[in-house]
């Protein structure tokens, strides 16, 4: 009772647009992983105690804001040894730049900062600022791992 199927998605208005803004600024556009690194122990030390995911996305959110690369791993040494102690995943990201996510009205815009050497006719241009559809939001938002999710403090069903 109550249940609409629509043709397409589209963004809730009652409020879930700025929770949907928030999740995008903390995951990587491009491949929908987490932008920081749990093994990172800045990151790690500000989460593990946090049990409210209201207040775990809070704290997940202000720390992936700033970051505006999705961290690819370190490229592995030819000559290292591989049976060294210190064999740890990275990140695993895709090294996407991560733009900027905007909102208007009922609208969600991503844009991307210029280059700083492009030369000076591209620098009095406006930076690339393009509409996100719901259906591209829905579409990272499946790309999300389960462990991504809960560290969001997201459920995920």
């Amino acid at each position: 009772f109550g249940h609409i199927e629509l043709a397409r998605p589209v963004f809730h208005p009652g409020g879930f647009i700025v929770k949907v803004k928030k999740i995008l600024e903390s995951i990587c556009v491009n491949c929908g992983k987490l932008k920081a690194d749990i093994l990172d122990p800045n990151f790690a030390d500000k989460i593990r105690h946090i049990r409210d995911p209201k207040s775990r996305m809070a704290v997940v959110w202000s720390h992936c804001k700033t970051k505006m690369v999705c961290e690819p791993d370190d490229p592995k040494d030819e000559g290292a040894e591989p049976d060294a102690d210190e064999v740890k995943k990275g990140h695993g990201g895709c090294g996407h730049i991560q733009p900027q996510v905007r909102k208007e009205g009922l609208k969600l815009f991503v844009q991307y900062k210029k280059a700083k050497d492009d030369d000076e006719e591209a620098k009095s241009l406006q930076p690339d600022k393009r509409l996100i559809t719901p259906s591209e939001v829905y579409t990272v938002f499946k790309k999300m791992s389960d462990s991504d999710l809960h560290l969001i403090g997201l459920s995920d069903e």
